[in-house]
């Protein structure tokens, strides 16, 4: 149970959001990748669709790595803003991007997770952040939180389902990894981006693993468009997860409140883990929202998830780091069951092995 000292601080703002790379946009019969006024013009709306919404942190999916394009995000952010990409393997001509404001937050540790061989030909960008304010005061470990952006593969048929869980499972073992490796077991985790599906073996995965959708638990459903599908299906793909939040108990818990409890901690383990008791920093969920459709020739929206942070006790009961031989057990079975629901001639194409 937390204790009563608990207080607000400081907030925290989070976007998501893909921009659609103009390698992959097509309008008047041509890729915008061809057409500089028009993709400089695009890049120029999304800057200040961004700019508009005063987000600290920004991760963006397909950010297109041509040189001029880069270098308009990088003018726009550099001055107030740490900037961190990982671009695809191979011949992929996008990648990832995060934006940090280096006014409120410092960045300790940035890594590339490579989702490649089984795990197709993504990236995702996990950071280790810290406020700033109070580092006089407070020892690292009381200061951080963790921040994932991923892109996930897009589903076209029914055998890349354990790429994708394949994917995923990455993202969560360098979650683990990290945490692990630096004692950072009781900090907050937000795990965010386009996980081009909803619904699925994916999300139930991150849900099992501890983390809850920020959306879902503020309005008590998740967001029903966000992105409008190369099959002109409009869908909810993009999320925005938290894990070990802590949200302070009050004595009317809503139904959102207990779910997000439920959450609080990465799957449970290891009996032999220690107690945390240290003060540490802590994130309320405030509000999350999709942001008006004003972005011209764009086929997502951005999401925007805002957090109280505040210092309190933390909770006195055990936090425990999930084993990455559970965690793996619990993919495989997942994984089982959806192999055993891809008709034969399907699996036997190899992505499924």
């Amino acid at each position: 149970m937390l204790v009563e000292t608990l207080r607000w601080q400081r907030s925290l703002s989070l976007m998501t959001f893909n921009l659609l790379a103009p390698c992959y946009f097509r309008h008047g019969g041509r890729v915008e990748s061809k057409d500089k006024t028009s993709f400089l013009a695009r890049a120029q709306a999304a800057i200040q669709a961004i700019k508009h919404e005063q987000c600290d942190i920004v991760c963006l999916q397909e950010f297109w790595f041509n040189r001029e394009y880069q270098r308009a995000f990088r003018q726009a952010f550099q001055p107030t803003h740490y900037l961190h990409t990982a671009k695809r393997p191979g011949n992929k001509e996008d990648g990832l991007a995060m934006f940090v404001d280096k006014r409120k937050f410092e960045v300790h540790y940035v890594e590339n997770v490579d989702l490649v061989e089984d795990a197709g030909d993504r990236v995702a960008l996990l950071m280790h952040v810290a406020t700033k304010w109070n580092r006089n005061s407070m020892r690292l470990p009381q200061r951080s939180f963790i921040v994932v952006n991923s892109h996930l593969t897009f589903p076209h048929t029914h055998m890349y389902a354990s790429l994708r869980l394949n994917q995923i499972d990455r993202v969560l073992a360098a979650i683990r990894k990290y945490v692990a490796r630096q004692k950072l077991h009781d900090v907050p985790v937000l795990l965010c981006g386009d996980f081009n599906d909803y619904d699925d073996p994916v999300y139930r995965l991150v849900t099992k693993n501890g983390f809850a959708s920020m959306f879902a638990h503020l309005h008590g459903r998740e967001a029903r468009i966000t992105h409008c599908n190369h099959n002109n299906r409009e869908v909810g793909v993009d999320f925005i997860f938290g894990a070990r939040l802590q949200a302070p108990a009050t004595d009317g818990e809503t139904l959102a409140t207990s779910t997000l409890r439920r959450h609080a901690e990465l799957t449970l383990s290891d009996d032999d883990q220690p107690e945390i008791n240290e003060l540490r920093l802590q994130l309320e969920p405030v509000d999350c929202y999709l942001v008006p459709k004003r972005l011209p020739r764009r086929d997502h929206r951005p999401l925007v998830a805002t957090f109280g942070m505040m210092h309190g006790e933390s909770s006195r009961q055990k936090t425990k780091v999930p084993s990455l031989d559970n965690v793996q057990a619990l993919t495989a079975g997942m994984k089982a069951r959806v192999e055993d629901t891809i008709p034969i001639d399907i699996a036997t194409d190899g992505l499924t092995s």
